[in-house]
């Protein structure tokens, strides 16, 4: 008896899907949100758009350090105790990045908090990872759509909070928001993966990603779409003569843009699941048009390609986990998901600073526009060619085809 009462409660599905999508919008409330007050950290320490580009890639290289190891640990161990420690780690990175008086202190601060938002992706991922494959992209996309809702909070809440008091009380509000939901999961407590028992099998066709060579997808995509986060704001205020507020909401039109476009690629992909590569190959070539749209449209029309842009080059995210997860070992969704996440923060690493200094050596936005178009269609064609036919019959039982469904316990 006093063991049963020292279990805690099974949870539902649902609060699984709810903790990972809040767990993932706090984490990049914090990373998305430094980039949406840019305009504000550059004029105070003075950074290039390099610099400006390399916010982002600091907080990505930080998250690409510490994913592959929480994708283990969350296997091993569960992904509470890797919410929990990500949680921690993002206030501590907060609070170093707002007192800090000199760049470099700045840029350490950012990395802390990247340590923190690498290790809650894999554990969020099997938290809310569910058995059947009708339901798996979409379940994935909304879970993701976290990181552009936390996104649009802070781009419509920080450069207007960071002009009123200055960008680092901005950091003080992303501090006290980790601490918050990280306490409220501590006290709730007991979130858990259930057992190789709940996996269900069932035959599928169609083709699948050869791993690791599939993962230069994520990179390539992800690099892409790291940029439009990390250069939006700026571009808005140097291209189309926005005010950092109306910036901030110009980042916020994107990020609602993502969040429709996870929910609708991911509700796309699971209605045709034999043809979920596809669905990406598309993306990739949207984006690419999107990004052009962007370039050459007039300023009545930035908000719709903002729109745009969010749908197809945000919208990725949740159809690729469900793509990695099918073509993982239903006990390594963790790992695969980790190392996945490892190219994804090189590529958001890399491609902002190529595309910073593309702009600074050439004055030109429109060089790094393009530039991101044409990774955007080579994803696509790296996509094609790391994929191969699945084989039902040679489909060992326990796969992640049809994997476990995660439990609150």
């Amino acid at each position: 008896m006093n063991q049963q009462l020292a279990q805690p409660p099974i949870r539902s599905m649902g609060e699984g899907i709810a903790v990972s999508t809040l767990v993932l919008a706090v984490g990049s409330f914090t990373v998305i949100g430094a980039s949406a007050i840019s305009p504000l950290i550059s004029v105070s320490l003075g950074l290039s758009e390099v610099g400006v580009g390399a916010i982002a890639s600091v907080a990505y290289f930080g998250a690409l350090l510490t994913a592959p190891i929480s994708g283990m640990i969350t296997d091993r161990s569960g992904p509470a105790r890797m919410i929990l420690v990500g949680l921690l780690t993002l206030a501590v990175g907060n609070l170093i990045a707002g007192l800090a008086w000199h760049i470099a202190a700045f840029y350490i601060g950012i990395m802390v908090a990247g340590f923190g938002y690498g290790a809650i992706n894999p554990a969020t991922t099997v938290l809310a990872n569910p058995a059947s494959a009708r339901r798996r992209a979409l379940v994935m996309s909304v879970k993701q759509a976290g990181v552009p809702a936390g996104g649009i909070v802070a781009g419509a809440v920080l450069p207007v909070l960071g002009l009123a008091l200055g960008w680092r009380y901005a950091f003080g509000l992303s501090m006290l928001i980790c601490l918050v939901v990280a306490l409220s999961i501590a006290i709730r407590g007991g979130y858990v993966a259930k057992s190789e028992s709940s996996v269900r099998i069932r035959e599928r066709q169609g083709r699948r990603l050869r791993l690791p060579l599939g993962y230069v997808f994520g990179l390539l995509i992800a690099g892409v779409q790291v940029s439009i986060f990390a250069f939006t704001a700026i571009y808005l205020v140097d291209v189309r003569g926005y005010s950092t507020a109306s910036a901030g909401l110009g980042v916020s039109t994107l990020l609602l843009g993502g969040i429709f476009g996870r929910l609708f690629w991911g509700w796309l992909s699971d209605l045709f699941t034999h043809h979920r590569l596809l669905v990406l190959e598309v993306l990739g070539l949207l984006g690419a048009a999107c990004l052009i749209f962007l370039n050459t449209a007039s300023d009545p029309l930035v908000p719709a390609a903002l729109i745009m842009l969010g749908i197809c080059s945000v919208g990725w995210n949740g159809v690729y986990i469900a793509v990695v997860a099918e073509s993982s070992e239903w006990d390594q969704i963790g790992k695969s998901t980790g190392m996945s996440l490892t190219l994804i923060n090189a590529g958001a690493i890399t491609v902002p600073l190529v595309v910073g200094a593309l702009v600074h050596s050439t004055s030109s936005w429109t060089v790094g526009l393009l530039f991101l178009a044409a990774m955007s269609i080579f994803a696509t064609i790296v996509c094609w060619i790391s994929s191969e036919k699945i084989n039902p019959q040679t489909e060992p039982r326990g796969s992640a085809r049809e994997p476990v469904e995660p439990g609150l316990g």
